[in-house]
């Protein structure tokens, strides 16, 4: 038996079946006017049978229902077409019952987000906030789905990386997520729960597969619960063997602007090259700092207090940095709808390469919507023993920062030159579909899954 959506049953109105279509819905009354919700959030007039007993009805639970198999008649006067429904019969839910879900709209809540006409013949369904929860479910789904067909199409490989590992990563300010595995022994095994799969895709990346790219779950722990940040988040990341940095942002820009595409109203973005800015220029340009003349971290944190108000005498040289580009630069970067951030100090150079002919700079770049930071992408480092000086220094600052053996055995191995980077694909999805808040698109919402109120955001 198939089941029908309120719309399909609407169309079908007008004809004669030799047996009855089925559906499910939830009632409600407005104003006096009884309506069906039905699954996807749609709202519809609807009339019942002379059978069927308005007063024994619940509103809010799930119905069973038949549409009756014969004609309707035609809209005429000041009547609109609705449906008629038959053989009601309650399959689930209880009109009482408590809805305990977080930033998830009750679905037995049926005001609506304006005001319905439900008497004219041109309007015979509303929105509500469970609809359009259901098309931004629907959109995301689209959007994802078109990054994928992007890489696709250009001979990216898909990698399917571990969520349980040695090591989460080894930046300095992303904390992780930590678990342990117990063998038949018992003996315990420490485990981690990535910040982005960049490990496991380099160790493919050794073995010489030239493009591939992993759409997963990266965990990111200790107060990443914000508008913009969430603990579980969809990351989008590739790597491919090539030394050309430029190329690698004209592929993001393109990957982005294939997005958008794919989504119902979004923001216009540059249909050409995005602007892009290094580093020292935005510096020099919004607060007359020359970072080539700051390695120092006591000469940089002097000249930084004179503009910013919230340095303090701790503050490191990382910290100073992302103090004034939080505070300075990216509200000049809102004013543009999408740009790139290229060229950061070598002591922000996580893994990417130094620029050629320059201890001051790395080939890394951000790319910026709405003055919003959505990727990270580098020329990768393939220097084992500066890679090796790189992650001591962070462990000096963080004894809880692991090392993935594997890996640096990879990495001592040689890893090919390549280009990779590291897009928060769920941030770019919101950002382009309009929502002021991460957890407005994701289908579980990270305080869906807790009491109301528990969870504190940043």
């Amino acid at each position: 038996m198939r089941f029908y959506s309120l719309k399909e049953l609407f169309e079908l109105r007008k004809s004669v079946s030799l047996r009855p279509r089925h559906g499910f819905v939830r009632l409600f009354l407005f104003k006096e006017k009884l309506g069906a919700m039905d699954s996807t959030g749609a709202v519809w007039p609807i009339e019942l049978s002379p059978d069927s007993s308005f007063d024994s009805l619940k509103m809010g639970v799930v119905y069973r229902v038949a549409l009756i198999a014969m004609p309707f008649r035609e809209a005429g006067s000041n009547m609109s077409p609705r449906l008629q429904f038959s053989e009601l019969s309650q399959v689930s839910g209880s009109q009482d019952a408590p809805w305990s879900v977080p930033r998830v709209a009750n679905p037995q809540v049926f005001l609506p987000t304006h005001e319905p006409a439900l008497s004219t013949e041109e309007s015979h369904f509303f929105s509500t906030l469970t609809s359009e929860r259901s098309k931004q479910i629907s959109q995301r789904s689209l959007a994802i789905s078109c990054a994928r067909q992007f890489l696709n199409r250009r001979g990216y490989i898909e990698l399917d990386p571990p969520q349980l590992v040695i090591s989460g990563g080894v930046e300095r300010y992303l904390k992780v997520f930590k678990t342990s595995y117990q063998d038949h022994r018992g003996q315990v095994w420490d485990m981690e729960l990535p910040t982005s799969p960049e490990f496991s895709l380099k160790k493919i990346a050794t073995e010489g597969v030239g493009k591939i790219f992993a759409l997963t779950h990266a965990f990111r722990n200790e107060g990443e619960l914000s508008k913009q940040h969430d603990p579980e988040f969809l990351m989008l990341e590739w790597y491919r063997l090539s030394q050309d940095f430029q190329s690698l942002i004209n592929e993001t820009q393109e990957l982005v602007n294939a997005i958008a595409a794919s989504i119902d109203g979004a923001p216009g973005l540059p249909k050409g090259s995005w602007p892009q800015f290094t580093v020292d220029e935005l510096f020099l340009k919004f607060l007359n700092i020359d970072l080539r003349t700051f390695d120092d971290v006591e000469k940089f944190r002097d000249a930084a207090a004179k503009v910013c108000l919230s340095i303090v005498q701790s503050d490191s040289w990382d910290d100073v940095f992302c103090k004034l580009f939080m505070e300075f630069i990216e509200p000049e970067l809102a004013k543009y709808p999408a740009a790139i951030v290229s060229h950061y100090p070598s002591q922000m150079g996580a893994l990417a390469q130094l620029t050629e002919g320059s201890r001051h700079t790395v080939d890394r770049f951000e790319a910026y919507l709405f003055g919003v930071e959505i990727c990270n992408g580098y020329r990768e480092l393939t220097d084992f023993h500066e890679y090796r000086n790189r992650v001591a220094f962070v462990q000096q600052e963080r004894s809880d920062v692991r090392r993935d053996p594997q890996f640096e055995s990879c990495l001592e191995v040689g890893l090919y030159p390549c280009v990779g980077n590291a897009l928060g694909l769920d941030r770019v999805i919101a950002l382009l579909m309009r929502q002021n808040h991460l957890q407005d698109i994701l289908p579980w919402p990270f305080e869906s899954r807790f009491p109301e109120a528990t969870i504190a955001l940043e």
